[in-house]
């Protein structure tokens, strides 16, 4: 009997991960000369009920789950990448939506993390941190890929 609940607990969890292909093989191609890559990933299984979309420029390019991530490839330059469907609380109290501006550079990819914050007064709200690209390979190898609308990546 005491089992069950943690079978339960176990299978609620997992169902809430991204199942795509995993990243180490997922982004082994080489990002193409006129193009660069935008990788944005959740590596924390916290705030895994959170599931936002994101969107590049104004244009929504998918969403993420806990231990997944999305990848596009665009062109190169500066792009507006906004986190969208927060809780209605980040934007009564101000938070409103999060957004970052990246500077996309020809041949690379660049990796934002998308970290939950368990506050009190915004709950589930998503801050995008832009890490190196050591770093965000390293995080990227072992999530799942999440559909994208953004281009092949």
């Amino acid at each position: 009997m005491g089992l069950r609940p943690g079978i339960f607990v176990a299978a609620f969890l997992l169902a809430g991960c991204a199942s795509g292909p995993m990243g180490s093989t997922a982004l082994t191609d080489n990002v193409k000369a006129n193009n660069a890559r935008l990788v944005v990933y959740r590596s924390s299984a916290l705030g895994f009920a959170i599931q936002p979309s994101y969107s590049v420029d104004g244009r929504s390019v998918g969403g993420s789950q806990a231990a997944g991530f999305l990848a596009c490839d665009l062109p190169p330059g500066r792009h507006e990448v906004a986190v969208n469907n927060l809780p209605l609380s980040s934007n009564l109290f101000g938070q409103g939506s999060e957004k970052v501006s990246v500077d996309l550079r020809a041949g690379s990819t660049t990796y934002l993390s998308a970290q939950p914050q368990m506050g009190i007064i915004t709950p589930g709200a998503i801050t995008l941190i832009q890490v190196t690209e050591s770093q965000g390979r390293a995080d990227v190898a072992s999530l799942h890929q999440s559909n994208s609308s953004c281009g092949k990546a």
